[in-house]
């Protein structure tokens, strides 16, 4: 339906401009788009403040400022919970920076964010921006896997705020897909990130990047050493290697499992403490 209704809109718009030269054409459409992007600033009430999001920029990004209180709430309790001032915080799959922003409200908490998405990577540093949280937030338009390369991001969609890309092999957790574009990425073990770029280890740990969960932990013997807490997300395939590929490494690094933690919001997402 929305799609449909948007076609119609664009139609309108194409015989509103009708009896006006190029240029005219132009300026006026240029006009409609800053005004709707003007018009598309969404303000969500958190526990630790507002925050404001440039919520139109695509159908992925509506839908997650819309679901921000109920897509995972149980990330949300984990930050309030778990992460301190003082702390270090970093959200591995951005994405548009949701939670980023929400850690980021206690000015005391240090985030750095991985987004290797362009598009979403762009839309991240504007949400910084407009909520003035640039200096505690380090956006970071890098892959973390389990190799330190130039990478390949594959892109499913091609639209802001959308999920579901992978990097170097073209499928998720759940699926194998014909990539739209191609975007060449600089990708580190999260150990090599640490000592190439003499940035301090995390306290804390989002991990959801869409099915290379377990490569990316494959890369962290290091870091995961100094880590108090970490949240993955466990769907698809992962399920299948959660032994080896999720559960080996972070018990090697001294971290339990909550289980508790398996049956709060989503479900989607695993909690994992310092012992």
């Amino acid at each position: 339906m929305s799609k449909t209704i948007a076609n119609v809109i664009h139609g309108l718009i194409g015989l509103a401009t009708l009896p006006l030269n190029e240029r005219q054409k132009d300026k006026t459409i240029a006009r409609v788009a800053e005004d709707v992007t003007r018009r598309s600033r969404r303000i969500v009430e958190t526990a630790r403040g507002p925050l404001s999001f440039y919520a139109m920029r695509g159908h992925g990004t509506i839908s997650a400022v819309r679901n921000f209180h109920n897509e995972e709430p149980e990330t949300l309790e984990w930050i309030d919970t778990y992460i301190k001032p003082g702390d270090v915080f970093w959200d591995i799959g951005a994405n548009i920076g949701l939670y980023t922003l929400y850690a980021a409200l206690n000015p005391q908490v240090t985030v750095y964010a991985f987004e290797p998405s362009a598009l979403n990577f762009s839309l991240l540093v504007e949400h910084i921006h407009l909520n003035n949280l640039d200096r505690n937030i380090n956006p970071l338009c890098v892959a973390l896997g389990n190799e330190t390369k130039i990478g390949h991001l594959m892109m499913n969609d091609f639209s802001t705020g959308h999920a579901g890309n992978a990097l170097d092999k073209a499928e998720t957790q759940f699926l194998e897909f014909k990539p739209v574009f191609r975007q060449s990425i600089p990708a580190f073990t999260a150990d090599d990130f640490r000592r190439l770029m003499n940035v301090p280890a995390p306290d804390h740990i989002k991990l959801d990047v869409d099915g290379i969960e377990d490569l990316i932990l494959a890369g962290a013997p290091e870091t995961l050493r100094h880590v108090k807490s970490l949240i993955i997300e466990i769907e698809g395939r992962n399920v299948d290697n959660v032994r080896d590929g999720i559960e080996k490494p972070l018990f090697a690094a001294g971290l339990k499992e909550d289980e508790r933690f398996r049956a709060k919001g989503s479900k989607r997402n695993r909690l994992f403490v310092r012992a």
